[in-house]
């Protein structure tokens, strides 16, 4: 499923239109992603928890050339299920 698939099921399934839901979850899609840069992390219970993590320096090879780099670190953007997200129902 894509992101227009979602908003088409959101809309069918809440009586709005497309546009409203996509207005939504774009605005949604914004406030996590402002919320973990600012905060660090955004836990939905029962959902999962988003995340920015550093991910340290490290070695790495250069494909073409076979040189060993030094990859620089930088910050990630994880997401971590809830255990119950997928637990039988």
């Amino acid at each position: 499923m894509n992101k227009s698939e979602l908003i088409a099921q959101i809309a069918k399934e809440t009586n709005l239109t497309q546009k409203r839901v996509g207005e939504i979850v774009d605005a949604l899609l914004e406030t996590i992603i402002e919320v973990v840069k600012e905060e660090g992390s955004l836990t939905f219970t029962n959902f999962g928890k988003f995340e920015k993590r550093l991910r340290k320096e490290r070695k790495g090879v250069n494909p073409k050339t076979g040189d060993l780099i030094l990859i620089p670190p930088k910050e990630v953007f994880i997401f971590k299920p809830s255990k119950n997200i997928f637990k039988a129902e």
